[in-house]
Order: C-alpha cells, then sequence, then structure tokens
C-alpha cells in the first residue's frame, strides 16, 4: 500500500556525490550521504566498487569530504573530519586497510597525487597565538576561566558554517605515503587563497614532481581585495615561490596537461559586475602567454581535466536549468558529453557537480533530475551511459515514486525569457501553488532532485520555482540584470511567471503561498511588501536591510558591496533603504513566518528579527521561528531541522490557506 511524502522522510533520503573513477578505470569510488535518525547527523561515507562487483563501504571513512586516486589505481587517499580530529587517510585497496598520514587538530583541504605516487599534498590550517600588546594574563594550573578572547584586525574574519577564522591562514604540507617520514611544510608566512565564501581550488604537483601549483597571494592587503588571485609555484627542494600569472581576477584550478607542456587554468576577467564569466585558459608550462578556449562560449566554468592525450579539456558548467559537461579541444572544438550533472545536496534543486576520467576516456559522475534522487552513472568512450546505483529505490517504491516536472518559459521584461519548473501533486486539482524562490541571487535552480520540492507537493501543493533576472546559465548579460538592482526585475519576473502558473485550469489561483531562502528569502519579504496576492509567506534566512547586511555577513563587506554598485552604505544610503525590504515593511498584508539560524553569518538572525519586529509594530500577522546552532547552507542542517523547515512552512500555509 503506497503513503504520501512526509516532512519526517529527510532522514530515509540517501545521495551520492563526488564520483571518482580510478585512472584505469577498473573501479569507481564515490560519497554516499545518508542521515542517522537517531544520531540527527548526516553521514559521510567512502563506497568503492571494483569491476562489476558489489558496492562496499570502506571501514573507516565516516567523515571523508575529499577523495582522490592514487596513480596506480591502488590506494585512495581522502581527508575526514571525525571525533575532532583532522586526518588525511590512505586506503589501499587489496588489503582493505587504512594508513593515517597526517593528524590535525586544525582543518585541512585540498589533496593532490605527486605523479610517480610517492608523496601527497594537502593544506593544514595554522592559528597564529594572540599578539603580546594584549597584554592577557595567563591562567594558573588547574584554572577553570572563561573561553579566550578573540581578536580580529581584518576586513575579513569570519566564514559561514566555520565561523570565526582565527588569525593564521593555511600552509601546505608533504606526506610522504610509505609513512616513512612525518609530514613536512613547504609554505610560510602569509598566504591567502580565495574569498571566504568560497572553496579553494588550487593545490597539484608539476608532472616532474620538483614544484606544487597552488592559487592564492601575499598581499599585505589581502583582506581589501579578496579576488586577486594567482598561481604559484613552490619548490619542493628549498621553498622558493615564483608568480605564474598576473591575472586581473581571480584565477583556480591550475592542471598541468599530462604531457607536461601545458597548464590550464579557470580565471574570471575582473571587472565589477555581479556575475563574472569564469573562463578556460592554457599556457605552455615553461611559461608564456594564456589564450582562452571558451572565449566563443557565454558560459562559465568550473571544475576542469585533461584527456589523456593532451589535446582537450573537459570541464563542467551550467546551461538553462542543467549542468553540463563537454570537451573543449586546443584546435577550437566544443563537443558536449552530457547536461545532467548533479550536485552534492538533494535537500534543494541547486545546481552543482563533477566528475572523473579514466585514461580510457570513461567518465564518472552523479547524476540529477527532478524526479530522480542523485545516482552514481558513468559515461564509457562511445558514449554510452549507464547508472550503477539506485539509492533511493526502496523509498520511491514506498510512495509511488518521485514526481516529475512540467518545465515552461515565460516572456518577461526587457526581453527576457524566463525558464520554470511546475511539480504537481497527483491528482486532477486545482491545487494551491507554492512559489519557491532559490538563493544567490547568482545561482540556478533547475532539472534536478529536491527533497522539499517533493514534499510540499506530496502534501497537495504545486511547486512553482522559477530562474528569474540574475540567476546563472543564461549567459552573463541575463546574470548581470540585476547587478546593482536587487531585489526588483526578479521580482518582477517572478510575479509574471506566477501570472502565467496561475492561469492554468489545474491550478487554485486563489490559494497562492510564496517561500524562499536566502536571496529567495530576501525577495519573500520584498515580495509581501510590494504585492497581496499570497495567502501566506515564508521567508528563510533572509536580507531585509542593506546597510546592516553589509556591515555584519561574512560577504557582505565584499561580494555583497560588488552587487550594490560598490557603494558604501554612507555613500549611497537612500539606495540602501530603497532596496531593503525593511523600508516598506507597513505596507505588508501577508501572513508572514520568518525563519533564521542563530549560528548563520552569511544571513545573520538579526535580519530576520528586524523583519518580524517590523511586520508585528506595522499589524502584519507574523511569526519567528530560530534554529539555533544552524548556519546558513541547507546542504549542512541538521536532519531533523530541515524537517522542520519543511513542516513550519506546511503549517504555517495550512493555517491560511482558503477552504483549508
Amino acid at each position: 500500500m503506497l503513503r504520501t511524502l512526509m516532512p519526517a522522510d529527510n532522514f530515509a533520503f540517501c545521495n551520492g556525490a563526488d564520483a571518482r573513477i580510478a585512472p584505469d578505470g577498473q573501479a569507481i569510488v564515490f560519497q554516499q550521504t545518508t542521515r542517522d535518525l537517531l544520531q540527527d547527523r548526516r553521514r559521510n561515507v567512502l563506497m568503492l566498487r571494483v569491476g562489476d562487483g558489489d558496492w562496499q563501504e570502506i571501514p573507516g571513512s565516516v567523515g571523508v569530504h575529499l577523495t582522490r586516486w592514487a596513480p596506480d589505481s591502488r590506494h585512495i587517499a581522502y581527508l575526514r573530519h571525525a571525533n575532532a580530529l583532522h586526518e588525511l587517510v590512505l586506503h589501499t585497496i587489496a588489503t582493505n586497510s587504512e594508513t593515517v598520514l597526517a593528524t590535525s587538530v586544525t582543518a585541512l583541504r585540498e589533496l593532490a597525487w605527486s605523479q610517480d605516487g610517492k608523496f601527497l599534498a594537502y593544506q593544514q590550517r595554522e592559528i597564529s597565538p594572540l599578539p603580546a600588546w594584549l597584554g592577557l594574563p595567563t591562567p594558573p594550573d588547574g584554572a577553570q576561566w572563561a573561553a579566550p578572547v578573540k581578536l580580529t584586525e581584518r576586513l575579513v574574519w569570519q566564514h559561514d558554517a566555520v565561523g570565526e577564522w582565527p588569525e593564521g591562514c593555511f600552509q601546505v604540507f608533504i606526506a610522504a605515503v610509505d609513512g616513512g617520514t612525518a609530514p613536512w611544510q613547504i609554505t610560510s608566512g602569509m598566504w591567502w587563497n580565495g574569498m571566504p565564501h568560497m572553496v579553494s581550488s588550487g593545490l597539484c604537483f608539476t608532472p616532474d614532481g620538483r614544484k606544487i601549483l597552488m592559487t592564492g597571494n601575499q598581499r599585505a592587503d589581502w583582506d581589501r581585495k579578496p579576488s586577486d588571485i594567482d598561481i604559484h609555484a613552490i619548490t619542493l627542494a628549498d621553498g622558493a615561490v615564483e608568480k605564474l600569472t598576473d591575472f586581473p581576477g581571480p584565477v583556480a584550478r591550475p592542471t598541468p596537461s599530462p604531457d607536461g607542456k601545458y597548464l590550464a587554468y579557470t580565471a574570471v576577467e575582473e571587472r565589477g559586475l555581479s556575475h563574472q564569466r569564469r573562463k578556460i585558459f592554457v599556457m605552455t608550462l615553461a611559461g608564456g602567454t594564456s589564450r582562452t578556449l571558451t572565449e566563443a562560449h557565454d558560459i562559465s566554468v568550473d571544475e576542469i581535466a585533461w584527456t589523456a592525450d593532451s589535446q582537450a579539456l573537459l570541464a563542467v558548467y551550467d546551461i538553462p536549468g542543467k549542468r553540463a559537461l563537454a570537451r573543449f579541444g586546443l584546435e577550437g572544438s566544443h563537443d558536449v558529453l552530457t547536461d545532467d550533472i548533479g550536485p552534492a545536496s538533494i535537500e534543494m534543486p541547486y545546481s552543482g557537480g563533477g566528475f572523473s576520467e579514466a585514461i580510457d576516456g570513461t567518465i564518472a559522475y552523479a547524476r540529477a533530475a527532478v524526479d530522480v534522487p542523485s545516482e552514481v552513472a558513468t559515461i564509457a568512450p562511445d558514449g554510452t551511459k549507464r547508472v550503477l546505483t539506485a539509492l533511493n529505490a526502496s523509498l520511491a517504491q514506498q510512495i509511488g515514486g518521485f514526481l516529475p516536472a512540467d518545465m515552461f518559459w515565460t516572456a518577461c521584461a526587457d526581453g527576457r525569457q524566463v525558464q520554470s519548473w511546475l511539480v504537481k501533486p497527483r491528482g486532477e486539482g486545482p491545487h494551491p501553488m507554492a512559489l519557491l524562490i532559490h538563493g544567490g541571487p547568482f545561482a540556478q535552480f533547475g532539472d534536478r532532485f529536491s527533497i522539499k520540492v517533493q514534499t510540499l507537493a506530496a502534501a497537495g501543493y504545486a511547486v512553482l520555482y522559477s530562474n528569474p533576472a540574475g540567476s546563472t546559465g543564461y549567459g552573463e548579460d541575463f546574470a548581470n540584470s540585476l547587478h546593482d538592482r536587487f531585489p526588483g526585475p526578479d521580482h518582477d519576473d517572478l510575479m509574471r511567471v506566477v501570472d502565467a502558473a496561475a492561469s492554468r485550469p489545474d491550478i487554485d489561483a486563489e490559494n497562492l503561498f510564496i517561500t524562499g531562502t536566502s536571496g529567495g528569502g530576501v525577495l519573500t519579504c520584498w515580495a509581501v511588501t510590494h504585492d497581496h496576492r499570497f495567502r501566506a509567506a515564508v521567508a528563510i534566512k533572509p536580507v531585509v536591510d542593506w546597510q546592516s547586511w553589509v556591515l555584519t555577513a561574512d560577504m557582505g563587506a565584499t561580494g555583497g558591496l560588488t552587487w550594490l554598485g560598490h557603494h558604501h552604505p554612507w555613500e549611497a544610503a537612500a539606495k540602501y533603504r530603497e532596496r531593503s525590504p525593511l523600508t516598506y515593511a507597513a505596507h505588508a498584508r501577508t501572513p508572514t513566518l520568518l525563519i533564521a539560524g542563530e549560528a548563520d553569518s552569511r544571513t545573520p538572525p538579526t535580519e530576520a528579527i528586524q523583519m518580524y519586529t517590523a511586520l508585528k509594530l506595522a499589524g502584519c500577522e507574523a511569526a519567528l521561528l530560530r534554529m539555533p546552532g544552524v548556519s546558513h547552507s541547507t546542504g549542512t542542517m541538521r536532519p531533523s531541522y530541515f524537517a522542520a523547515e519543511i513542516s513550519a512552512t506546511l503549517g504555517w500555509f495550512a493555517r491560511f490557506r482558503k477552504g483549508g
């Protein structure tokens, strides 16, 4: 007998990510995420399949977060965080055993093999002591004093989901795979590797094994120009540093070709815009002028890798509502291999995800679709696709399968064609409809699975989600139509999309609802203060006052200023007020639930609190739900909190549903 998908089923989902195929193509490993009902935690482990055998969990891999195959395909190196320790682990396939090569109480990140398989490079955070000028007293032995004070003198000092960044930086270490010597440090001094809200992407050996290539800078004012990132070569023998690029923007993913002739990398040519294309560049490894392979394509690439013959690069990038993988030849060719690359998280239908390639050209990746949670798949050299997992087959069978989506386009202002998806409940309707708005705002929803969408639809709501002005995957101009105009054109696009969907006979136009997270929370608050068509709203982790956000959020003083046209709050006070939903709180009539994470530094909880208080003072029905210890990312929330977010949304909608 079939049953209905419920918010508590969040615990039942399993998803796969970071599929890595061995260089010889004979084995695949991926990170499997389950949700532990008793511990209320995500459980990340490595699943290994050799040949056509069964999937097996690698012992001891709980807490894994980065994995790389050895060149000989006989070992796997991975980073794990468990029991308050960060460790670099070597797993030997033949003996199904592990060796811990490095242990740290501070974070480890990045992982790269030398071509001969003898060494591993990684980064480890160092923490600088508090300066002597503070004159802090020293507690006596056995004393139980309060936690030590915290000091920063930098503009950039915090990161959502990580917390406050201690003084210090990440340094590069080398570990011998045979364990014969302790890991040794090869960099020193201040290194800055990228903006705090971006993942560092750049660490590898040169083919001859004599140098490490890494991205970063050593500017004294790095916190004032956090996007000024270049590739540096560090000589292992003496630690000498050579700067290989001098690019007006962030450089990432240095990738030497297998034949040792070329160095590929991705880079943004900084022009001060909110969204700027990240292009593929190639130069000779010995140095010289770089040329781009993607100038003719209005795309922004992410992960890249060379083909085995050193004649082409593989790259992933967003296209309308999807994530594609393509081959870019050095001679200018461009061949799309697939467009169903899936992200690591399945909570929301965001873009993301990468790939790996064996020497024979076989590709492994995580596949995504609206009605199929992530599955591990391969693409053979002849283009044949094969799905290797069925991670949620049992749950799908219990509920009669996951729901598909109707995709449609809507003509909007300035000639924009806006892409949207409507996931409808079972039955003929008419159905109440909930608009779900993505964050970013420079991001995209798409043809991907979402626990939240499926659960809202199972509760009887048609779920509408869209990619309005500012969304990525539709070209640089489409995204920058929101530059220095957020919110505004995106709201207008969404209201046209709602009108189009609500005109359908299977939609109940008298029962419309709205919700969104982060940038979607901004637009939810904007909508309820500018429009009265929705019966209820749920604004999750919003920004409501741009001045307070720029001055308190982890990325406010960096990327946030760019979004606002590079104007400081005191230089453009009128603009800041004009674009802040808080300014218009007196116009709100829609019952609104505000949800905040109390450990959120991306959109601090004070933003939701301000809007809640303003709505109350304005006489609008409102409620405030706070989640202790919760940061910004949905993909890092404890499962019970995400289930609570969905159930609270459904409960709030039900309170104000017409005829409900």
